[in-house]
Protein backbone atom coordinates (compact mmCIF):
# COMPACT_ATOMS: atom_id res chain seq x y z
CA UNK A 1 0.00 0.00 0.00
CA UNK A 2 1.47 3.55 -0.86
CA UNK A 3 -0.16 4.88 2.15
CA UNK A 4 1.75 2.55 4.12
CA UNK A 5 5.14 4.57 5.56
CA UNK A 6 6.24 2.73 7.45
CA UNK A 7 5.98 -1.09 5.96
CA UNK A 8 4.36 -2.58 8.50
CA UNK A 9 1.34 -3.85 6.48
CA UNK A 10 -0.84 -1.53 8.42
CA UNK A 11 -2.05 2.01 7.87
CA UNK A 12 -2.67 3.98 10.83
CA UNK A 13 -5.12 7.19 10.70
CA UNK A 14 -1.58 9.38 11.19
CA UNK A 15 -0.54 7.64 7.58
CA UNK A 16 -4.19 7.94 6.25
CA UNK A 17 -4.16 11.85 7.32
CA UNK A 18 -0.56 12.49 5.71
CA UNK A 19 -1.53 10.68 2.63
CA UNK A 20 -4.88 13.44 2.53
CA UNK A 21 -2.44 16.73 3.35
CA UNK A 22 0.22 15.59 0.89
CA UNK A 23 -2.73 15.05 -2.03
CA UNK A 24 -4.25 18.86 -0.86
CA UNK A 25 -1.34 19.78 -1.00
CA UNK A 26 0.00 18.53 -4.80
CA UNK A 27 -3.34 20.03 -5.65
CA UNK A 28 -3.19 23.29 -4.24
CA UNK A 29 0.31 24.19 -5.53
CA UNK A 30 -0.74 22.95 -8.96
CA UNK A 31 -3.32 25.49 -9.17
CA UNK A 32 -1.35 28.29 -7.92
CA UNK A 33 1.39 27.73 -9.83
CA UNK A 34 -0.87 27.65 -12.94
CA UNK A 35 -2.59 30.34 -12.43
CA UNK A 36 1.25 32.22 -11.37
CA UNK A 37 2.69 31.33 -14.64
CA UNK A 38 -0.47 32.95 -16.40
CA UNK A 39 0.73 36.06 -15.18
CA UNK A 40 -1.95 36.36 -12.33
CA UNK A 41 0.83 37.40 -9.16
CA UNK A 42 -2.30 38.39 -6.78
CA UNK A 43 -1.93 36.16 -3.84
CA UNK A 44 -6.02 36.34 -3.13
CA UNK A 45 -6.16 34.79 -6.15
CA UNK A 46 -3.85 32.31 -6.02
CA UNK A 47 -5.76 31.09 -2.56
CA UNK A 48 -8.51 31.36 -3.89
CA UNK A 49 -7.16 28.94 -6.60
CA UNK A 50 -5.64 26.96 -4.74
CA UNK A 51 -9.02 25.91 -2.54
CA UNK A 52 -10.76 25.74 -5.79
CA UNK A 53 -7.90 23.11 -6.87
CA UNK A 54 -8.85 21.16 -3.54
CA UNK A 55 -12.51 21.38 -3.38
CA UNK A 56 -12.88 17.82 -5.26
CA UNK A 57 -10.17 16.02 -3.26
CA UNK A 58 -12.57 17.10 -0.67
CA UNK A 59 -15.43 15.93 -2.01
CA UNK A 60 -13.62 12.52 -2.42
CA UNK A 61 -13.24 12.29 1.04
CA UNK A 62 -16.53 12.98 1.80
CA UNK A 63 -17.59 10.10 -0.33
CA UNK A 64 -18.63 6.98 1.39
CA UNK A 65 -18.16 4.98 -1.28
CA UNK A 66 -14.84 5.96 -2.01
CA UNK A 67 -12.32 3.75 -0.59
CA UNK A 68 -8.84 5.89 -0.29
CA UNK A 69 -8.45 8.20 2.73
CA UNK A 70 -12.11 8.97 2.87
CA UNK A 71 -15.42 8.59 5.27
CA UNK A 72 -15.77 4.51 4.59
CA UNK A 73 -19.00 2.62 5.48
CA UNK A 74 -18.80 0.06 8.19
CA UNK A 75 -19.54 -3.50 7.00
Amino acid sequence: MKEDLNNDGKVTMQEKILAALASYGRHFLGAAIALYMTGNTDPGDLIKGGIAACLPVILKALNPNEPSFGFTKKA
